[in-house]
């Protein structure tokens, strides 16, 4: 599992990821992944790459997601596949992210620079 972020104004983070959520690709990204939403007040995570999701992904995101929504944050999720993208809305992970079509639909989320 590839994971890469770009620092976005304030608080904001881009994370892509690319490979398969698995048992191995989770273990891989979490301890980063985390770090990296753990700073950021919105993350914005590109799926794009996401091949597969099993359940220890979506651990992964939703607890994630459950610690920026507790401090006032989103987690927003953008370019899933089709079938990753039925597993999220299945597994009710919608209701903790919003998951969008495209980065645009991502910016909309968010916080302009204060200046």
């Amino acid at each position: 599992m590839k994971l890469e972020s770009t620092p976005l104004d304030s608080g904001q983070i881009l994370v892509s990821l690319a490979g398969r959520m698995d048992i191995a690709g989770a273990a891989e990204i979490e301890n980063t992944f985390s770090a990296l939403v753990s700073h950021a007040h919105v993350a914005l995570v590109d799926m794009a790459g996401v091949t597969f999701l099993a359940s220890i992904g979506i651990r992964l995101i939703l607890a994630n997601a459950k610690s920026l929504h507790k401090r006032g944050g989103t987690l927003v999720l953008f370019n899933c596949d089709p079938q990753v993208e039925r597993v999220l809305l299945t597994t009710g992970v919608n209701e903790l992210t919003e998951i969008v079509a495209t980065r645009a639909d991502a910016d909309r989320f968010l916080v302009p620079a204060a200046g």
